[in-house]
């Protein structure tokens, strides 16, 4: 399980690009923690939404071994 704290670095920090930042912003999402509380399906539905963000998104969560929580988080 990761530390919370950990969940609260900036995506700068974590490598991403100023595109997916931006573009996460713009969903409402400004760090790991807030990707692990949000819902798939309501991200979907967002008009800033994409599917090149959301595979960022993914290999994100993976390099930082979430994805399978994030995963389990959408059951």
């Amino acid at each position: 399980m990761v530390e919370e704290a950990n969940l609260l670095i900036s995506f700068i920090k974590l490598g991403m690009n100023k595109q997916f930042i931006q573009q996460a912003e713009q969903l409402c999402i400004f760090n790991l923690n807030d990707i692990m509380k949000s819902k798939l399906a309501n991200l979907k539905q967002d008009k800033h939404f994409t599917y090149t963000w959301y595979v960022d998104m993914l290999n994100l969560l993976k390099d930082q071994d979430l994805l399978r929580q994030f995963q389990e988080n959408q059951l």
